[in-house]
């Protein structure tokens, strides 16, 4: 067998930076409670337990020190906690609290919340309790699909949700709401994990996926696993693993959820390795005979400050055996393996794999090749930066940690920095939101002999930004209905990106009704369709409008209202001749002046003034020319007529007759 391990396997950094705190209480000795399991990993629990960390109710907890697991609480219980006196340790994940912000500023808004998850994931749970107003979970399409209401709304999504998921269910929310903003919060970590695993189950026979049988995330890896077509396993321990599952000419994968710890994947690795060598042991010795063969001319051309590829035939605590096609194997002492930290070599190589290393020495006193992957990683490492700065073209770093000024990113093994100023177009308040991340970048100053790279993501961005000016430019034409995202909002409109490029929405073009200040109807950074309503290219502007993307209130008025219909609506605005009224947002109709009273009036603001709701009655409908005919005197003498009616009818003794015969002399 062959096997293949998935990029981004175990603890993301959320986990990893909480389980490092709950490490280092056991290190000194100190006894804690965690709201529940730290993490979805029942193996793992149970050995916290037994060195003093164990998980508790909030009921149950009376003193001490109390860890926040990475998937939150909601403020009440952090209220209960600061209540009794207890010390609080919040591994609440960076990014879990990003969505739980993101929530609460949406249900503050007064929109109803909407959260793509698992309903009772305690992520979730968490989320919502943040949350003042309305807040619906969506799990799935069928629950997309049978979801409706005519609220504004905002969406938020757990951070462990597949790709796939909230696509689907996205498409089917934009087509029948009415969505004020929507915040894609799915974590870059999980994204990574979910897009390795599945590279790997594309190419793989079969493939194993550990984790928690609970665990939200690694139970979305099998599903990405599955829908790629691979035959998967999901196991928590090693101990599960059944040796008919797998063929000799297997490839077999391996990848882990985000809660998996290190130990757990390693014992996985070390069964699979121990079901290698019995089912293929004939095979793996005449590949080693062939492999001598191959190499056995070509030993005298071997250099000592060289890089030279090599095959791993077996691995120790203290050193690595490679063969290089020499007269004998080189030796990678353990300390020369790799700039990364690793707690076991296995971390970093497995038997079967070709390397390159770096020949240090020909011949040691015991008579040994001692070579350095380490130093081989170092110089590609350097080589491949060196290129890409005299090329000026982009590299993909992962951001390890938060330094003065900025973060550090692993280049190939050797590390590089990011000015905070360098990290994104615009000033980013927490730079930790950038850890774990892999982004592209551009080496903007090199110097070997100081071991200095400096990079950049902003003028990665940068550019990206002006190809896609360009394009917008070229492409762009009035009437085309397009989207954009928010920038700034002004008295007099707000400005929008609609692909690097920003246009202007005038305040008479945010809504079909009248508004005072933008705000009303957008957030910065909200994603809005608009239509472009003119386009100057030679003064580099840009007119739009949201209003003509959305439908005009006036087009179905007559289907709507009927004229001799009563309705409520509120005064907007007087003047001399009469009193304008909204009977809904965008449709405005005229009362004259002649049909406020029956009383003669001079001024309309004798008896209105702006803000009041009244009944009116249609009396007439124009939508060609978006006019509408009201009064409100009729709806008085209307109002008279039946309280007459209702006063005779309370009169005993009085008949029809009698009733007719008085009207009869009123009207002569």
């Amino acid at each position: 067998m062959k096997l293949i391990i998935a990029d981004h396997a175990g603890f993301c950094f959320g986990v990893n930076k909480a389980m490092k705190t709950v490490e280092s209480l056991i290190e000194k000795n100190e006894q804690a409670y965690t709201l529940g399991p730290i993490i979805h990993n029942p193996q793992e629990v149970e050995r916290l337990k037994s060195l003093g960390i164990t998980a508790a109710d909030l009921c149950d907890i009376k003193n001490g020190n109390v860890i926040i697991r990475t998937h939150g609480v909601g403020p009440d219980v952090i209220k209960q906690l600061e209540s009794r006196g207890l010390n609080i340790i919040d591994c609440t994940c960076p990014l879990v609290k990003r969505v739980q912000k993101l929530a609460a500023d949406i249900s503050n808004k007064g929109y109803l919340t909407v959260i793509i998850g698992d309903h009772n994931h305690p992520e979730v749970e968490g989320i919502k309790s943040w949350c003042n107003g309305d807040v619906k979970v969506i799990e799935n399409v069928e629950e997309a699909k049978n979801f409706y209401t005519n609220k504004r709304v905002g969406v938020v999504i757990q951070t462990t949700q597949t790709e796939e998921n909230v696509n689907n269910i996205m498409n089917i929310l934009q087509s029948k709401l009415d969505i004020a903003v929507f915040y894609n919060t799915r974590c870059k970590a999980t994204l990574d994990r979910q897009n390795a695993a599945a590279e790997v189950a594309a190419n793989v026979d079969v493939i194993l996926v550990i984790g928690g049988k609970h665990s939200s995330n690694t139970k979305k890896l099998v599903k990405v696993c599955q829908n790629v077509g691979a035959k998967v396993y999901h196991i928590e321990t090693a101990a599960e693993i059944q040796r008919d599952w797998f063929k000799s000419t297997d490839i077999v994968g391996i990848t882990a959820g985000a809660s998996t710890p290190d130990w757990i994947i390693k014992e996985v690795i070390s069964k699979m390795d121990e079901l290698n060598k019995d089912m293929d042991k004939q095979e793996v010795a005449r590949n080693m005979e062939e492999g001598e063969v191959i190499y056995a001319d070509a030993f005298t051309d071997l250099k000592e400050d060289t890089i030279v590829e090599g095959t791993v035939v077996k691995i120790d605590s203290n050193e690595v055996l490679v063969n290089i096609g020499y007269k004998s194997d080189g030796v990678i002492p353990i300390n020369e393996l790799s700039n990364i930290p690793f707690e076991s070599p296995e971390d970093i190589v497995k038997v079967g794999d070709k390397i390159q290393v770096y020949v240090v020495n020909l011949e040691d006193k015991d008579g040994n090749v001692i070579l350095s992957k380490k130093k081989a990683d170092a110089i590609n490492a350097w080589n491949f930066v060196e290129q890409a700065y005299h090329n000026q073209s982009e590299i993909e770093g992962v951001v390890t940690e938060v330094v003065k000024g900025g973060v550090l990113a692993n280049i190939n093994g050797i590390k590089g920095f990011i000015p905070a100023s360098h990290l994104d177009i615009k000033y980013v308040p927490d730079l930790n939101v950038f850890v774990g991340q892999k982004l592209k970048l551009q080496v903007i100053e090199l110097d070997r002999k100081k071991n200095r790279i400096v990079l950049s993501r902003k003028v990665v961005l940068e550019k990206e930004r002006e190809r896609l000016k360009e394009k917008t430019w070229a492409t762009i034409e009035e009437g085309q209905i397009i989207k954009g995202v928010v920038k700034r909002l002004t008295d007099f409109g707000a400005f929008v990106d609609i692909g690097g490029v920003d246009g202007l929405i005038h305040i008479s073009d945010l809504a079909w009704h009248k508004i005072k200040h933008p705000s009303e109807v957008l957030t910065e950074e909200q994603e809005v369709k608009v239509q472009v309503l003119s386009v100057d290219k030679q003064r580099g502007r840009i007119s739009l409008g949201l209003k003509q993307a959305l439908p005009n209130p006036w087009d179905d008025v007559d289907k709507k209202y009927k004229i001799g219909s009563i309705i409520e609506g509120k005064i907007v605005k007087l003047v001399s001749f009469g009193a304008f009224v909204e009977v809904e947002p965008g449709v405005e109709g005229l009362v004259h002046i002649s049909q406020i009273s029956k009383d003669h009036i001079s001024n309309p603001e004798e008896v209105l003034k702006i803000g009041d709701i009244v009944k009116v009655k249609i009396m007439d409908i124009n939508v060609k020319e978006k006019r509408m005919s009201l009064s409100i005197k009729e709806v008085q003498g209307e109002d008279e007529d039946k309280q007459e009616y209702e006063v005779h009818n309370e009169n005993s003794g009085i008949t029809i007759g009698e009733m007719v015969g008085d009207l009869f002399k009123k009207n002569n």
